[in-house]
């Protein structure tokens, strides 16, 4: 598998995510229904949401916990990507306590409900809504024997397809805009 991700997230209102939620039990194959609690770490003197470029987080869902790094490579470019490094772990509180030992910070929480589906074409689509940030769609292009060019070309073409305007494109990840939501009046 590989660490490049192709995705785009959109930001959508109560209505559109009901009508996609709505096309896609009839076009795309249900997955998963989840509660995530994402908890985003930075180094103690320092902040990984001044560049907004990389993360570090630590995610419980179902019973389980995962350590995550990303970093985004090639943004406003047809070339964009996002390394993802993941791994399960044992002890969200472990972790936590190793983390806060070598002097990294919990910065933001993220509490989200998602619902996910896949494509017969290749595309996973994930329907979120985001507490204290509303409703968003992420879609990823999963065609992996693409070059990323072409990854992104129709990437784009099934948000549009979808009926999604491109315009209302998120390039943020929900901590960042949380944290500038949060940070807004500093």
């Amino acid at each position: 598998m590989s660490n490049k991700e192709i995705e785009i997230k959109i930001c959508l209102d109560e209505s559109n995510y009901f009508r996609l939620i709505d096309m896609l039990k009839h076009t795309a194959v249900f997955r998963a229904e989840k509660h995530q609690i994402d908890t985003y770490y930075s180094p103690q003197n320092d902040s990984f949401y001044h560049g907004g470029d990389r993360c570090l987080r630590v995610r419980t869902e179902d019973g389980n916990t995962l350590l995550s790094y990303k970093r985004i490579y090639g943004e406003h470019t047809d070339q964009r990507y996002i390394e993802e490094y993941e791994t399960h772990i044992e002890s969200y509180k472990i972790m936590d306590q190793i983390l806060r030992a070598l002097h990294y910070r919990r910065e933001i929480i993220v509490d989200k409900h998602r619902i996910e589906y896949s494509t017969n074409t290749g595309f996973l689509v994930a329907l979120d809504k985001v507490v204290d940030l509303g409703y968003f769609v992420e879609i990823e292009n999963q065609n992996e024997s693409d070059a990323l060019e072409k990854r992104n070309r129709d990437l784009l073409d099934f948000v549009r397809q979808l009926g999604l305007d491109t315009s209302n494109r998120n390039e943020e990840g929900y901590s960042n805009m949380l944290f500038k939501k949060n940070h807004l009046f500093e």
